[in-house]
């Protein structure tokens, strides 16, 4: 994966970024999947979010101001789930909304 930042709509990007909607992790142990994700939303805040598949309802959000603190919540996460043994199994970045 390229080099992609998580910027607000009205912050100047790079020439050699990509504005990025939404950071992906997708973590497998057995038969259960946790999605590990951080998405600009539309008031300029950034939501980290733990998803375990199996059980939704037990979800954990973190709301952000700066895409830095987001991305390090993120990769602590991702750091987390693998040191538990949980494999990665996919990661992509969304550049437009859908």
């Amino acid at each position: 994966m390229g080099m992609t930042t998580l910027r607000p709509p009205t912050a100047r990007t790079p020439p050699n970024a990509q504005r990025v909607q939404w950071q992906h992790l997708l973590f497998i142990k057995g038969t259960h999947a946790i999605s590990c994700d951080v998405d600009l939303r539309s008031d300029g805040q950034y939501a980290a979010t733990l998803f375990p598949l199996w059980a939704p309802q037990d979800h954990v959000t973190e709301m952000f101001r700066r895409a830095g603190e987001a991305m390090r919540w993120h990769a602590e996460m991702a750091q987390r789930l693998q040191a538990a043994g949980w494999l990665l199994c996919e990661g992509s970045a969304v550049t437009s909304a859908a």
